[in-house]
């Protein structure tokens, strides 16, 4: 789970949103300060997260050495209006976060680190003003805690921080592709203003004299001796490190982890220092309960909190679910459900074992939910992360869960425990429960999942309704609309023509026009990309509407073209920039306005390296192909045919650029690295079928050949798991879907072999076709979901196939696990499943044009695909 989704899910009960977005002083959550009138002379703008303050007519550089002010919870709001009238009367720019939400996301848990502890930034013009910002400031800030800003050298001992980078909004587009940040070298070139969790210093920077103790503070190492070896990191979070490391005085082999000050808040503000301690004070109180860690030490360096504890080697609940959950293969037995129901209840029935002997020692757990379970080679469960629990047994409420395992915030002290408890016995047989982030009666449709599925015992399920209560509080996302669907999915008796008339209306419902920054809620991307992107923007949106047959909202193209002009700087790729903006332009009328588009953008194309379908040349080319068979002009041809030969000298090379931003499994906080970028949407499939369609385009065999070599390098990712399906293996977890898993490849290798036979394609693809036809998906998506591997499964086999047939109508039947209404008509929730998604390839859009092309056969769930029955 990629834990950043929830500082997306602060704001807004029912969609992702920016934190601090919804505040505008409606919530309560605004600082006071934010509220202050505009001083006279001055200019003030309000973003998603910053309030900015300018003095007019005064010039402000494009970039130099800013100042960052680290502040908490308790003292924001002091430091902030100390430095309003500290900077007003010099007239020295400044902007600061503008409520407690837009803090709590800038410093959560999983927050960037290369941003976090910024609380204030201040815009020097000159060494005269950084001096008297640096000097004055910090003696009137002199003792004011705060976490230490990663990125940046501090000033003295007090809470402000010094960076050199961009001061305005510039971008560069980078060979890949990837839009990034930007600011100038003296002899005009610009280059990337990369925000990492380090101190770096351009090298054509000599930095001013204030700041030399600070950045040799800095740079030189520390004389502190630490006690431990680390052999490996387990996980990265804002708050610290978790390492599995070796004591140098005894060889003893332990988990370490790492506490920062200040840093990686909770709901209620506490910072991981607390709750490390915390851990450390509850694993004292519970010494000697088997399955609980022993604890060695505690000691700090360089300012961090650490705490050795026993470390147990064994395999987290969620991953040893993940290989031997039977509905994950195409056909489980009876007797393969059978084995994994008593497994899975005897673990259960340690699980609650451990927790009784917690309660009995006064400790309330606090953080149940499959991560911190722990199975060891003999089979024994044991709980591990004390982070969040509480010696006040009747009182406790709960200030960080994992999503769906929350108990309400009714429920207090061990009843918070009961309450995750009945969750993680639903969660092993039925592992959708982020969806009762927003609605907890969705329960009974996934008990009734269970029983239809599994043989569990009727006092297991009885259980679980004990654990839940009785009558389970309402969630937020439930008072703001969402609830049971106007349509229901029932099998044959399913009325699907009313059923995607209500997912249409779904998503017209919720165009916000008002905005600039989007105009359909999606994922939590479209706050990286923009909003008028084809897979997670408007653009992704509007075409999967006209495709499945719907009218485009009045006024929504206008949207996508004003989207166009504010755009900073022209990204061209097809799933994440202009190009996909241009195609969706032209399938709903505005031919004239797309081809404009083409043209601006294509200077654009010869800096590109990176020969990708989702944002690199693979895409554009396919576009600049179909809009050579819309227009008829050879120019277009001609271009796609100079990017096709820039993807050949990349597939003979077999290497791809990484991406400027991407973070791999390590960096998400799993143990072992990616191998890098596979599948549809980011491996060789993308080329694959650019030089497929080249070949159809030219009848050159030397194209085919080429794409031949292209789907090869990605079956090089691929393994056959257990289960007999196709996975692309990214190091950290098997991949079936469509974006960048076995679903994408075998895609396009299916149209390969319709054209040339393969031996290793055939055998790949007789798996995948197993892969989608899995019994389980945890997302009901487009791209990394149930619906795209139903459509994909079509498209592989044909429509008419009689085992596609009946597979189909279980994916269809099954995706009634995920069915949610939202003010009366029929919604998914997106990737992760916590929040209700609109865009194509997560959300309401991508399933709406799966169903009607799985349904129908009539539209393309994907651009640049032939229909499953067409014949090249």
């Amino acid at each position: 789970m990629d834990k950043r989704y929830e500082n997306y899910c602060m704001a807004d009960p029912v969609f992702f949103e920016a934190p601090g977005r919804s505040d505008n002083g409606a919530s309560g959550t605004d600082f006071a300060v934010s509220g202050r009138a505009v001083p006279e002379g001055w200019r003030q703008h309000r973003g998603d997260m910053w309030l900015e303050l300018h003095p007019l007519g005064e010039h402000m550089l494009e970039q130099g050495w800013k100042v960052h002010a680290s502040g908490t919870a308790e003292n924001a709001e002091r430091m902030i209006e100390t430095v309003w009238d500290y900077c007003v009367p010099r007239r020295y720019g400044f902007k600061f976060l503008s409520s407690r939400h837009a803090f709590l996301g800038q410093n959560g848990k999983y927050a960037p680190r290369g941003a976090s502890g910024k609380l204030i930034t201040i815009y020097p013009r000159n060494e005269a003003e950084l001096t008297d910002v640096l000097t004055g400031l910090s003696a009137l800030l002199e003792g004011e805690p705060g976490p230490y800003i990663l990125s940046d050298a501090r000033y003295e001992a007090g809470p402000l921080y010094v960076r050199y980078g961009g001061f305005r909004k510039r971008e560069i587009l980078l060979e890949s592709g990837d839009v990034v940040p930007a600011m100038q070298r003296p002899d005009g070139e610009l280059v990337p203003d990369i925000r990492r969790p380090v101190f770096e210093v351009p090298e054509w920077v000599t930095p001013p004299g204030i700041l030399k103790k600070s950045i040799e503070a800095r740079t030189v190492a520390s004389n502190d001796t630490f006690p431990y070896h680390i052999l490996k990191p387990l996980h990265f979070s804002n708050g610290g490190g978790i390492y599995v490391a070796k004591r140098l005085s005894d060889g003893l082999q332990v988990v370490l982890k790492e506490a920062r000050p200040h840093a990686g808040l909770d709901a209620e503000a506490a910072d991981a220092v607390t709750r490390l301690l915390r851990e450390r004070d509850t694993l004292v109180k519970l010494s000697g309960v088997p399955g609980i860690p022993q604890f060695h030490e505690h000691f700090t360096a360089w300012d961090h909190h650490f705490l050795a504890i026993e470390h147990f080697e064994g395999e987290r609940l969620s991953s040893k679910e993940a290989q031997t959950y039977p509905l994950l293969g195409a056909d489980a037995d009876d007797e393969q459900k059978a084995a994994y129901t008593q497994w899975a209840v005897d673990i259960c029935r340690q699980v609650e074992t451990l927790l009784g002997e917690i309660h009995e020692r006064g400790v309330v757990y606090g953080d149940l939910h499959p991560h911190n379970v722990l199975v060891l080679e003999d089979g024994r469960a044991v709980l591990v992360d004390f982070e969040t629990s509480s010696f006040d047994a009747e009182g406790f409420q709960q200030a960080m869960a994992a999503p769906g395992f929350a108990a309400p915030r009714e429920y207090r002290g061990t009843r918070v425990d009961s309450y995750a408890m009945a969750i993680l016995r639903l969660w092993l047989f039925m592992p959708l429960v982020p969806m009762l982030t927003l609605d907890r009666d969705k329960v009974h449709d996934l008990i009734d999942a269970m029983e239809e599925n599994f043989p569990v015992p009727a006092e297991y399920v009885e259980a679980i309704r004990a654990g839940l209560g009785k009558h389970v509080p309402r969630t937020k996302a439930v008072q703001a609309g969402i609830g049971r669907p106007p349509v229901r999915i029932q099998g044959e008796a399913t009325d699907w023509p009313r059923l995607l008339d209500s997912m249409a209306a779904a998503i017209k419902a919720s165009a916000t026009p008002e905005r600039e920054d989007r105009l359909f809620p999606g994922d939590v991307r479209q706050f990286s990309h923009v909003g008028e992107t084809f897979a997670f923007g408007a653009a992704g949106v509007l075409y999967a509407l006209r495709e499945s047959g719907y009218e485009i909202p009045e006024g929504a193209d206008d949207w996508l073209l004003s989207a166009v002009e504010r755009s900073s700087i022209n990204q061209p790729g097809f799933f994440d920039g202009l190009h996909g903006v241009a195609h969706t332009l032209e399938r709903i009328g505005r031919k004239d306005d797309a081809l404009r588009l083409i043209e601006r953008i294509d200077p654009a194309l010869d800096q590109l390296t990176n020969p990708n379908l989702f944002g690199g040349l693979s895409g554009i080319g396919l576009n600049l192909l179909h809009f050579a068979d819309v227009t008829g002009d050879s120019a277009m041809s001609g271009r796609a045919t100079q990017l096709a030969k820039r993807v050949a000298e990349s597939i003979a090379g077999g290497t791809f650029p990484r991406a400027a931003g991407t973070r791999s499994g390590a960096e998400l906080g799993l143990v072992r690295k990616s191998k890098g970028p596979a599948g549809l949407m980011h491996g060789w499939s993308g080329p694959a079928l650019l030089m497929l369609r080249m070949y159809e385009h030219t009848n050159d065999s030397s194209w085919l050949d080429l794409a031949f070599t292209a789907s090869h390098l990605d079956l090089d990712r691929c393994v056959v798991s257990s289960f007999n399906t196709l996975n692309v293996d990214e190091g950290w977890r098997l991949n079936p879907y469509i974006e960048t898993g076995a679903a994408g490849i075998a895609i396009v290798g299916s149209e390969l072999l319709r054209h040339r036979a393969d031996d290793r394609l055939l055998d790949a693809l007789t798996s995948a076709r197993n892969t989608c036809a899995g019994g389980f998906f945890v997302q009901p998506s487009l791209w990394n979901g149930r619906v795209g591997q139903m459509a994909a499964l079509q498209h592989i086999t044909g429509p008419t196939d009689a085992d596609t047939a009946q597979v189909t109508r279980r994916h269809l039947e099954r995706l009634s696990w995920h069915q949610l209404g939202l003010h009366g008509n029929v919604v998914f929730p997106g990737f992760q499943l916590m929040r209700i998604s609109m865009d194509y390839a997560t959300g309401n859009a991508g399933i709406l044009l799966g169903l009607k092309s799985s349904l129908s056969g009539t539209a393309n769930f994907l651009p640049f695909l032939r229909q499953a029955h067409q014949e090249s």
